[in-house]
């Protein structure tokens, strides 16, 4: 089912504090507390939500001054270094831009990130690069723009009543009918047997 206001209601609140009850949210959306569980259900399921966190004030922390990359790298060469920048403990946020330009925040000291950034860039072409520290950072995720609903993974379309739910190796998919679903899963397999091979 498309998501409606009260979804975006209920992601707002849990982005403002994910610890809040289902009880809590549900007095502010006007739901019963097993309303909003099977909602937040439902955001797992179409993949919309997919975890909670908390949120940590790394300047409570002795020597953990933010520093902000930002890197300019050659055609093609954006992808790897935001996916191996993702994958280093300490950096928090990565961003890619069509530009070719990675743009990460990390909380380790200035020779540890030249040291990163040095094993990392080796092998790319660096049009340019700057590391510095942060004055002052905000997250403020906007729930409000846009059409808010799900796309079919197998042709795109926005998914029209409950859909079509598939799961394969932990990971879930949503389809907006049994047609697209045959589709998916016969090229999923595909794949597999093209991987096992």
């Amino acid at each position: 089912m498309p998501l409606d206001e009260t979804d975006a209601e209920i992601l707002r609140l849990l982005v403002e504090d994910a610890s809040r009850s289902y009880r809590e949210i549900g007095e502010e959306v006007d739901l019963t507390a097993p309303s909003v569980s099977d909602r937040v259900e439902q955001l797992r399921e179409f993949g919309v939500l997919e975890r909670f966190t908390v949120a940590v004030d790394q300047s409570m922390f002795e020597n953990s001054a933010a520093r902000l990359v930002d890197v300019q790298v050659g055609p093609g060469e954006a992808d790897g270094l935001a996916g191996a920048l993702a994958g280093i403990d300490g950096v928090e946020h990565v961003i890619r831009t069509e530009s070719e330009r990675v743009v990460a925040q990390t909380h380790l000291p200035d020779d540890e990130v030249r040291a990163l950034l040095g094993e990392h860039l080796a092998e790319r072409t660096v049009v340019e690069y700057s590391i510095e520290g942060v004055v002052e950072s905000a997250w403020n995720p906007d729930l409000r723009g846009g059409e808010f609903a799900v796309d079919c993974v197998e042709c795109g379309k926005t998914v029209e009543g409950e859909g079509v739910t598939v799961e394969r190796n932990g990971h879930r998919y949503v389809l907006c009918c049994h047609s697209c679903e045959s589709l998916f899963l016969e090229r999923y397999e595909e794949l597999e047997d093209g991987v096992d091979a």
